[in-house]
């Protein structure tokens, strides 16, 4: 994901990155600074507080890391007043300048409507929209990439608030953090063009139709992505292959910088990936109800 925002940039203009951290080995941590710094890529490590995260709900693949975007505003200095978020599973296809300079006046932060989850009251949106006040087709965002006015984050305390919504509501959330901060958010944020993230297991494949999104939008967003992102259980450096279109532009950049990286052969990520390319297409609308379903089985 790094590397892919550098290979895009058209500017000369620093971008320092903040890292967050817990738990991680030194050897893989070292490995990590080692390979940013030969880029001469600019970086400062941090790490959450786990303490205020232990306590919060885990299911499925979920672990405690996914929570901590909800602190990472409080975590930088007070001198850093605004930030871009970045999930790990993400390819950055075009300038970050251009994100960066979004105008999101008079909102904690600006994010991109979800293209699964399009509004607070579609399947794993938010249970409890009616009782924050809003409207049935208010647009929920995706959490994994935010522009973050960090005084405004601060001043609000929306990870406090976040953490708090979760310890009271953890039976109808969701989709953990992501729940909390459309939650906490929900007339707060400004709404960034899709092609700042866009999903790419699902985006532009036959079989996927938005919910009540305009397919003009959309379209248009797809011929200029900006950033992809591989959110779900089909990432692209587990199973090699998959059907989506940037699942190769995605192995051709991690190559680039880690050439002696071998994907998984066994016959699980081949199968999954057989799955993605040839029969998902037929299967999807039983994949989309399992997901649905899925906090129920928790």
């Amino acid at each position: 994901m790094v590397h892919s925002l550098h290979r895009s940039r058209r500017s000369t203009q620093p971008v320092t990155w903040h890292i967050f951290e817990s738990g991680l080995r030194p050897a893989d941590r070292g490995a990590i600074q080692t390979q940013l710094e030969s880029a001469a890529i600019d970086t400062a490590w941090h790490r959450y507080n786990d303490q205020q995260l232990m306590k919060l709900p885990l299911w499925g693949r979920m672990v405690i890391g996914m929570y901590q975007k909800m602190l990472v505003p409080e975590a930088l200095p007070a001198t850093i007043s605004r930030v871009i978020y970045l999930d790990a599973d993400l390819l950055v296809l075009d300038a970050i300048e251009s994100l960066w300079n979004t105008d999101i006046s008079g909102s904690i932060v600006g994010a991109v409507q979800d293209m699964v989850i399009p509004f607070v009251s579609s399947p794993l949106g938010l249970s409890r929209y009616r009782a924050l006040g809003c409207q049935a087709m208010d647009p929920y965002f995706n959490a994994g990439m935010l522009i973050v006015d960090l005084n405004a984050w601060r001043e609000y305390q929306v990870g406090k608030k976040a953490i708090e919504y979760i310890h009271r509501h953890e039976r109808s959330i969701n989709l953990a953090d992501q729940d909390a901060l459309n939650a906490v958010l929900h007339d707060r944020w400004t709404c960034v063009a899709d092609r700042w993230n866009i999903i790419g297991s699902v985006a532009g494949r036959a079989f996927f139709k938005p919910e009540g999104l305009d397919v003009t939008r959309l379209t248009a967003a797809l011929r200029e992505p900006g950033i992809v992102h591989f959110a779900g259980y089909l990432k692209p450096w587990t199973y090699r292959g998959l059907g989506s279109r940037w699942a190769a532009a995605y192995t051709d950049c991690l190559l680039e910088v880690l050439p002696e990286f071998r994907f998984h052969g066994t016959l699980k990520a081949r199968s999954i990936a057989i799955y993605d390319r040839r029969l998902r297409s037929v299967l999807y609308p039983l994949e989309s109800l399992a997901w649905r379903m899925s906090r129920h089985l928790r």
